[in-house]
């Protein structure tokens, strides 16, 4: 009989510590990435981005088109504008940009729900202290 509470008092002990841990994974961890807002779809096709291409991505993306994030490293996030408190980059296509918020994933495809977007130089433009 002790042996059988001793083991329902473990089980429980090690449910409600598996309970903490799934609670902790839920948080979400702000980051912050840097990078170009293209549009998705001539991004994904034929890679177009750039001041070249900016007309043609503000209208893709003002048509509907999804806008990802493109960094220096090559990574692509999707844009999530999601909830009231969702901030878009999508005023500035074509533009750099440094977006803080929370990165998502399913299915292979990343992307991320902006807290705060905010446009930067691109990298050479401006003075030595230009954001990279």
């Amino acid at each position: 009989m002790k042996l059988r509470c001793v083991l329902c008092v473990g089980l429980a002990a090690m449910l409600a510590g598996l309970a903490l841990m799934a609670r902790a994974e839920d948080k979400k961890e702000e980051v912050t990435i840097k990078g170009e807002v293209v549009d998705m779809a001539c991004w994904l096709e034929e890679g177009k981005m750039g001041p070249d291409h900016a007309k043609c991505a503000k209208g893709c993306v003002s048509g509907g088109t999804p806008a990802g994030i493109v960094t220096e490293d090559g990574s692509v996030y999707l844009v999530v504008v999601h909830g009231k408190d969702g901030k878009s980059p999508l005023s500035h296509v074509a533009e750099m940009v440094e977006v803080k918020g929370h990165v998502v994933e399913r299915g292979g495809i990343k992307g991320i729900v902006a807290t705060s977007c905010t446009k930067v130089e691109a990298k050479g433009e401006g003075s030595e202290g230009s954001h990279k």
